[in-house]
């Protein structure tokens, strides 16, 4: 259900979310080298039970991942290998080389035929795998949602629980990031990725409720959509940029948008008069905001989601089923030029740039 977070607490949530995860210590603490897995954390107190390392050591784990060119998913698989590491759980990922769910569907249907302890699904179709999914059950294999909700999949009782974002709160976050730099009667434009995806229309409803809720004079550009693509992108904001030489801001709804968007914003030498806020933490999106393209990066947390998947499956398996929370929203954190360089950001938040 929605429910609006009145925005002037949002930035606060997000600083109290880093602060949170800034009281932890060990290899990747702020006292520590920089780590080359975002999201990171380690220390003696991590260390498994005995007995729980004893029921769990060589159950088989298989992550099927939303693709493997996506940095949020190299990430969610970062943090599930991780923590099956910890476990010493034998754990695998498979994953289609694009976002596709009919070429994501046959690695489902494998996996589930060998029989593994676990399954860990960042579902690329939130209706396409119902079937799979009751195969799943019947089996008695549990399956565990990742970068997706308990709403989106209409609460299907064969996940064991779902890790995600919520993605109306992503676009409120992106427009209390927006409009400090942009005045009353500013002129802006969203960037979306595919028309009808449910998730990045809400990424878009959550920006412009608050937006016409805190300062009704903005105006809109009509939403168009790059189809997640890099180049369309670039494409349609150099369009947009070219015909409106008085906008103000952009909002990029995704990753590949705000790569795209900073191109076209660099390419046109508009840095710093065009205000863009986007969504996820890329590297890409990272450097862009050191050339001063971007001004602030809306962060999921999608290594933890891999953590927090493998950690449900030892529940499961240990007996622990009332300890699982089922609707796991993780909550974003905002990245800026005054923080992206902290260690808790740059071990924590920027995605992963390679495989695990």
């Amino acid at each position: 259900m929605y429910r609006r977070v009145p925005v002037g607490a949002v930035i606060a949530t997000a600083l109290l979310v880093l602060a949170a995860c800034s009281s932890t210590t060990g290899p990747n603490s702020s006292t520590a080298p920089q780590s080359s897995t975002p999201g990171a954390t380690a220390s003696a107190s991590d260390a498994p039970d005995p007995a729980v390392l004893a029921a769990v050591k060589g159950k088989t784990v298989v992550l099927i991942n939303g693709d493997n060119a996506d940095a949020f998913f190299l990430s969610i698989w970062a943090g599930a290998k991780a923590e099956a590491e910890k476990y010493q759980l034998k754990f695998s990922e498979q994953a289609p080389n694009t976002y596709d769910y009919t070429l994501q569907a046959p690695l489902l249907v494998d996996a589930i035929a060998q029989k593994p302890d676990g399954i860990i699904l960042s579902p690329d179709s939130h209706t396409a795998f119902a079937a799979n999914l009751q195969t799943a059950a019947d089996m008695g294999i549990p399956i565990v949602g990742v970068n997706t909700s308990q709403t989106s999949e209409n609460d299907n009782p064969n996940y064991l629980s779902f890790h995600g974002s919520d993605s109306i709160l992503l676009g409120q976050m992106a427009a209390e990031a927006m409009l400090p730099m942009v005045d009353a009667k500013a002129k802006l434009t969203v960037i979306n990725s595919v028309p009808g995806n449910v998730g990045t229309m809400k990424r878009e409803k959550g920006f412009t409720d608050t937006i016409a809720a805190k300062a009704p004079g903005i105006t809109f550009l009509p939403t168009v959509f790059d189809n997640n693509d890099v180049a369309q992108a670039n494409s349609m904001t150099r369009d947009q940029l070219i015909a409106n030489p008085d906008l103000a801001g952009i909002y990029a709804v995704d990753a590949f948008t705000g790569q795209g968007v900073g191109n076209a914003v660099k390419g046109l030498n508009l840095q710093g008069k065009v205000k863009v806020v986007a969504i996820d933490a890329l590297p890409s999106e990272i450097q862009l905001m050191k050339d001063g393209i971007i001004q602030a990066l809306i962060a999921q947390q999608p290594y933890q989601m891999g953590v927090h998947a493998v950690d449900n499956l030892v529940k499961y398996w240990t007996g622990k089923k009332d300890q699982i929370v089922r609707s796991d929203i993780l909550p974003p954190i905002i990245v800026t030029p005054a923080n992206m360089n902290d260690p808790d950001i740059m071990n924590k938040v920027i995605y992963a740039a390679n495989k695990p």
